[in-house]
Parts: C-alpha cells; sequence; structure tokens
C-alpha cells in the first residue's frame, strides 16, 4: 500500500446519489401533499404560557422546546374548510422546502443544520489539502496494527455512548472523512466508513440511556422520571452494542474478502521518523479540533437554556479551530479561504436536499393531517389486548415519524396524548420506550431524514444501495425492539 495513498474523502455529494435522492424525495413531497387533502384535517388544542405565542396555531410553537405546552386531550375536532386556511395549494408544493425555510416552524433548526454543514465543508476542505487527515490516519494506523476489528467494537461503543447519553447524531458526521480515509487505507469501502457513523449513531440515538432529546424530552412531557425503566434501557443498549458492532465487523469483513489489495498496515505507515513527528504534530492539533467542537456539543446539550444552540456553538468551534490549525497547516490566510470556500461548494447539494426534506414535514403540519392520523388511531386501540396495543403504537410512530424526524417534536406531541388517556394494561413507560424505538431507528431508513440523506451523500452511496445492504439488519432491530417491549408489557414495567 502506497505511504500517501488517494482518499477522496471530500464532504461532497455524487450526481447519481443526489438525483436519486432528490427524485425519492419529489416523490414523498407530492405523496404528502395529496395526504393533506386525502386525510381530514383536524386538531386537538394545544396551549403554552408564554404570552407571545398565545392565539398562534399550534404548528408555530409545537416544535420549540423552550416552552411550556399542553395538550388537551378529547379536545380534537374537524376544521371546516373555512378554518384550514393554511393547506397548501398544489402549486405551493414545489416551493414548500422555500416555505419551510423562512417561514416554517423549523426553520431555525434548518438553518443551523444548512450552517453546520457548510462550516465542515469547509473545514474538511482544509484538514484534506493541509494533508493533516493523512497525518491523522497514519497516526491511527500505527496504533492499530492488527487490532483493526477489536478497534470497531471501540469505535462503536464510543459512538453509541455519545448518542445514547448526550443525544448526538447528525454532529457526529464530522468524523465521517476520519472513518473514510481509515477505512480506504484498511481496504474497506465508503459504505461501511459512513456505516460506523450512521449506524452507530443511529442505534445509540435509539437505545437512549439520558439522551436529552427523546427520553428527556418524553419524560417531561409524560410527567415522569427520567430513571423510570433505565435498568431495562441499560440491558437493551449492551444487547444492541453487541448486534450492531457484530454487525459493522462483518461489512468490514465482507470489504476484505472482495478487495483485491489485501490489509497491509505496515506499508501504509512506513515514513520516516521527521515525517513521523510531522504527522504526530499535525495529529494533535486535529484531535484538539474535533475534541472542543464535541465538547461544546456535550456542554450545551447538557444545559437546557443551551440545548437547542449546540450546532451553533460547534460551527462556531470549528472556524475558529479551522483559522488557527488551518493557518498552521496551509501557511497563509489566502490559501485558508481559498480551501475553505472550496469546500463550501462541494457541500452545497446538501442544501437542496434538506430544504426539499423539510418541505415534506412544512406540507404535513400546514395541511394539519398529524392530528386526525393520531385520533383515528387512539380510538382504534383503546378496547384492544396491550400487546397488540403495543405493535400499533410502534407503528403509529413510525408513520408520524415519517412526516416528523424531529425527535422532540414528537415527543411534544405524540407522548402528553396517549400519557394522559393511556392504554389499559400499558404504562408510560412502555409508551415512552415504544416511541424511543419508532423515533430513532428509522432515522438510518426513512428518505426524510436529513441526517441520514446527507450522510449518504457525502459517503456517495445511494439510498437503494443502503437499503439492500442494511434492511435485514433493520428488520433483525425491529424484531428484537419488539420482543423487548412485549417481555416490558408482561413483567409490567
Amino acid at each position: 500500500m502506497n505511504n500517501s495513498p488517494e482518499m477522496d474523502v471530500k464532504l461532497k455529494f455524487g450526481l447519481k446519489s443526489f438525483i436519486t435522492v432528490i427524485a425519492i424525495l419529489f416523490v414523498v413531497l407530492v405523496a404528502v401533499g395529496v395526504l393533506s387533502y386525502a386525510i381530514p384535517a383536524g386538531r386537538y388544542t394545544i396551549y403554552t404560557t408564554d404570552e407571545s405565542k398565545i392565539g398562534q396555531p399550534f404548528y408555530e410553537y409545537t416544535t420549540d422546546e423552550s416552552l411550556n405546552k399542553q395538550i388537551v386531550i378529547d379536545s380534537y375536532r374537524e376544521l371546516e374548510d373555512s378554518e384550514n386556511t393554511t393547506r397548501l395549494p398544489v402549486y405551493r408544493w414545489l416551493i414548500s422546502p422555500i416555505e419551510a425555510l423562512l417561514f416554517g416552524a423549523n426553520s431555525s433548526n434548518m438553518i443551523m443544520i444548512i450552517a453546520l454543514l457548510l462550516v465542515l465543508g469547509g473545514t474538511f476542505k482544509v484538514l484534506e489539502e493541509s494533508g493533516g487527515l493523512v497525518s491523522l490516519v497514519r497516526v491511527i494506523m500505527e496504533k492499530l496494527h492488527s487490532k483493526r476489528f477489536v478497534s470497531i467494537w471501540a469505535i462503536t461503543g464510543v459512538i453509541m455512548i455519545l448518542s445514547a447519553v448526550f443525544g448526538l447524531q447528525e454532529q457526529l458526521l464530522i468524523l465521517y472523512p476520519v472513518f473514510a480515509m481509515l477505512c480506504t487505507a484498511l481496504n474497506w469501502s465508503r459504505f461501511t466508513a459512513i456505516s460506523f457513523v450512521l449506524i452507530a449513531s443511529g442505534v445509540g440515538f435509539t437505545t437512549a440511556i439520558t439522551n436529552p432529546l427523546t427520553i428527556g424530552t418524553a419524560s417531561i412531557a409524560a410527567g415522569v422520571s427520567v430513571t423510570d425503566g433505565l435498568w431495562y434501557r441499560c440491558i437493551i443498549f449492551c444487547v444492541m452494542y453487541v448486534i450492531t458492532s457484530l454487525f459493522l465487523v462483518s461489512l468490514a469483513k465482507r470489504d476484505e474478502k472482495h478487495a483485491i489489495q489485501k490489509f497491509d498496515v505496515q506499508g501504509f505507515v512506513m515514513v520516516s521518523d521527521e515525517e513521523h513527528i510531522q504527522d504526530v504534530k499535525k495529529s494533535k492539533m486535529i484531535i484538539a479540533l474535533f475534541s472542543i467542537a464535541l465538547l461544546s456539543v456535550i456542554i450545551t446539550t447538557s444545559i437546557a437554556a443551551l440545548r437547542s444552540l449546540a450546532m451553533v456553538f460547534m460551527a462556531v468551534a470549528f472556524i475558529v479551530g479551522t483559522v488557527i490549525v488551518g493557518k498552521k497547516l496551509l501557511g497563509t490566510y489566502k490559501q485558508l479561504g481559498k480551501s475553505f470556500v472550496g469546500g463550501i461548494k462541494d457541500v452545497l447539494p446538501s442544501i437542496v436536499i434538506i430544504m426539499v426534506a423539510f418541505g415534506i414535514t412544512h406540507i404535513a403540519q400546514q395541511g394539519n393531517i398529524l392530528h386526525t392520523i393520531f385520533y383515528y388511531f387512539y380510538n382504534t386501540v383503546t378496547n384492544m389486548s396491550p400487546y397488540v396495543a403495543v405493535v400499533i403504537l410502534y407503528v403509529f410512530v413510525l408513520i408520524i415519524e415519517f412526516f416528523i424526524p424531529s425527535a422532540s417534536a414528537k415527543a411534544v406531541l405524540i407522548i402528553p396524548m396517549l400519557t394522559l388517556a393511556p392504554i389499559e394494561g400499558v404504562s408510560k413507560t412502555v409508551i415512552i420506550l415504544t416511541y424511543l424505538f419508532a423515533d430513532g431507528y428509522t432515522n438510518v431508513l426513512y428518505p426524510t431524514c436529513g441526517t441520514l440523506l446527507v450522510g449518504l451523500g457525502l459517503a456517495n452511496v445511494s439510498l437503494t444501495e443502503w437499503f439492500k445492504k442494511t434492511i435485514l439488519f433493520q428488520l433483525m432491530l425491529f424484531a428484537i425492539s419488539l420482543g423487548f417491549l412485549m417481555l416490558a408489557v408482561f413483567i409490567g414495567l
């Protein structure tokens, strides 16, 4: 293996992947638009004590985590055509991504995600052109030697803990370029590299231990403690950790089996002493940059008042760190600026993808169909066996997840309704657990999930390829999670 291998790990979307994703999203957008007319518009009464929001329709503030919201159960009513004035006419479906960006209930989150992606694009272009990422991978490879599969277990554990405890997911996409270079050096594919990020973080996010975005928000909405059922969630986390690690190891072994050139760590790390010293220096700077960015997220997500600004703090940390590190690695601010701008251009297609995905949610919210879906679901399960009710609840949240990818937004909408008028034999803890499972696993399956779309775009992996290679794993997670739910009902969790 070459000492300086060509490693194409730019945060850049492949044209084929981009066209495929946009085509799929456009079909979904039209389908949701049709549903907004086919499903009767309805609404529960949702109010907030924030005086600035009083009198506004629920979709104006239901996703705002800083507000104290209340849902009035038994208040559902279908809206008259004259009342449902926010439903988008057909011609506005096409501009719904722009409306979502400018006026949508999730516009602030949308803007933060787009800004962070642009910053990441610029940052990694600087690190790539300076040779810093190659140096980092050479240092890591020297440490790995023959323990590459053991490292998968370690990487999976770290990522899952960050997601399960702190709620990090899309933020961990910053690690993809490092994994991409590492996988290239080990004859592993781009698919395996992005799987380290998407699969590990997705499963960790789902098997929440103290994740403030899911278990935290849901527990507050249900009026229970985050520690309720914690021991059971820890058991689930351990089981899912083993399954996820084995799956990622299997991907790596499959890559090696099909690789023309076999694994040869010594060939990659064989550099002169002087080069090794430079590699270590560059690696320390990059590790410091990553550590500060992750630390900023961990601190902000731990403080309720700053949680919604986590991505802003991360973006600022990356900008400041990139200016400092990039100047040392590239030598001049002119070259730094040129590289940074080039990286921004590489990720511009991601903005289109994010906007279309948010446009789909915007159409559903404006059409007032989400509360109607819940109303008919609840009337269906009230007299059923708790085991059957849990399965239907699981499927119901899966449907809502398609329209509202935001974990906290679904918690605000769904949990109070279910826990204020609970299903017989199904505790609040089980309801929350069902919500966690249905919300999280689909984050690496549904085309309306921004994290999945951006991740696949960065790795130039098509949605079709992702579906084919992960669907059996996804179905296994679904079956195991259903088993844990049945057990939870049985033991009266």
